[in-house]
């Protein structure tokens, strides 16, 4: 399995972090630190501007562990699945400045949404995301229409595959790239929605074996979302993709899913129905970097994952 540790008074820690997608001021990142103390850590969010970045980094100097792509926030996210060689430049220009964020911070892992099943720009804001995602091309793959999810067979079909080849071929390119700066590219799974690439198991395990220094962030939420979508289970699913060994950060939160409902929520982890023991008993053993990804309730959450830490002993 993969180490991600810290020396902290002297003794090898797993880490565990929060990500500041759930903190909009800079108050709210000081009384994160004051509540959590020394062992504060961060990842650094995609919606974080180039001013607040600016202005929270005396508070989180010499704390962030990861960056999520791109960071600075952009328009548009990256999407290296693009036949536009216009957006596929401007994606790989934002890798490059998100890599220069992780290296000024010190971060030693950045989270990246890899592409879309478009040429087109992704806007990086919801409403306008949404608005193409909503286009006829994808209509026809929609399995469910509350949340625009789709099922099993969506990544089997010839318009998706080519745009995953063609996201994987830049992926390597660039995880050496980072991998050469010291830095680890991790691929996220995505909630399974027509138009986003990357959500089920065996996609994340074709990942891992893709090259040597590309990595992979498992997000549970997702997953759980996508274990009700495409029927499989969600615990063995965690422990499939636990088990390559390439799994650099996992993000932590839950969502309001179940079968027939398809919820996003970002909730804290103690989210009614959300098998919260199961999951933190799997994700913890595998020293991966833990990283609260709720969007309330953040010291409370971090707590939580402390107490499974030093419960089952991954210190």
């Amino acid at each position: 399995m993969v180490k991600n540790t810290q020396t902290v008074g002297g003794n090898d820690r797993t880490v565990i972090g929060v990500s500041l997608v759930g903190m909009k001021s800079l108050k709210a990142i000081e009384d994160y630190i004051s509540e959590i103390g020394p062992d504060a850590r961060f990842e650094l969010s995609y919606q974080m501007s180039a001013e607040f970045l600016t202005q929270a980094a005396p508070l989180i100097r010499g704390k962030v562990v990861s960056v999520h792509a791109c960071c600075p926030s952009t328009e548009f996210f990256p999407n290296l699945a693009s036949a536009d060689p216009g957006v596929a430049a401007q994606s790989l220009a934002d890798m490059e400045a998100t890599l220069e964020t992780a290296l000024e911070f010190g971060a030693k892992i950045v989270v990246l949404h890899a592409g879309y099943v478009t040429d087109l720009a992704m806007p990086s804001a919801y409403a306008a995301r949404k608005l193409i995602l909503a286009r006829p091309e994808f209509l026809k793959d929609i399995r469910h229409v509350d949340g625009a999810i789709c099922g099993p067979e969506y990544r089997l079909s010839p318009g998706y595959i080519s745009y995953a080849e063609r996201a994987k071929e830049r992926l390597v390119a660039l995880a050496r790239r980072y991998a050469r700066a010291g830095v680890r590219l991790a691929v996220e799974n995505l909630n399974p929605r027509v138009g986003y690439l990357f959500h089920s198991p065996e996609e994340m395990l074709e990942l891992a074996t893709l090259d040597p220094d590309l990595w992979l962030c498992l997000d549970v939420g997702h997953l759980y979302i996508t274990s009700f979508a495409f029927g499989f289970n969600y615990l063995d699913g965690l422990k499939r993709i636990l088990g390559s060994g390439k799994v650099a950060s996992c993000h932590l939160h839950a969502n309001s899913s179940a079968p027939g409902r398809y919820r996003d929520d970002h909730f804290s982890l103690k989210q009614q129905g959300f098998p919260l023991d199961d999951v933190l008993g799997i994700v913890v053993t595998s020293r991966a970097t833990l990283i609260v990804e709720a969007v309330e309730n953040l010291a409370v959450n971090t707590r939580i994952v402390q107490r499974a830490v030093a419960s089952l002993g991954a210190v």
